[in-house]
């Protein structure tokens, strides 16, 4: 490799490696603070809702697989038309959850989004299910 070569590596490497670090740094932030909303979310079910609505926002597949007691299926491409054709009113407690809790989260945003007021991301199906069987307090 020529001199010319080489400085110019150096000095693209110059600018990629800050842009790098700081493109981790933002998805480390921006991941923490959904998990942080997350365990709230969980905090808050595990207290106890009135009457929420459980939405399993996996696919028709999924669900069939096994869901919670109780439990309506609309997969997260459906939201938030699904749960409003469905009657769920924009001030129902709604809890959302997935196989891992991406999707309910992204679910959790969308219905946000469209007005509903009470969502809350159960995150993913087994720890909902922890969260709903523990003791209230």
């Amino acid at each position: 490799m020529n001199t010319n070569a080489r400085q110019m590596t150096r000095r693209a490497f110059a600018v990629k490696a800050p842009l790098g670090a700081f493109f981790v740094a933002l998805i480390s932030t921006l991941t923490l603070g959904i998990s942080t909303a997350w365990a709230n979310d969980l905090e808050i079910i595990r207290e106890g809702l009135s009457s929420p609505v459980i939405v399993d926002v996996r696919t028709e597949r999924e669900f069939g697989g096994g869901a919670l007691d109780g439990a309506v299926n609309h997969p997260v491409q459906g939201l938030p038309g699904t749960l409003l054709d469905m009657g769920v009113e924009l001030d129902e407690e709604v809890i959302v959850y997935c196989r891992s809790g991406r999707r309910s989260a992204q679910a959790k945003t969308l219905l946000k989004a469209a007005g509903f007021k009470l969502v809350f991301d159960g995150g993913a199906m087994s720890k909902l299910e922890e969260a709903l069987e523990a003791p209230k307090s």
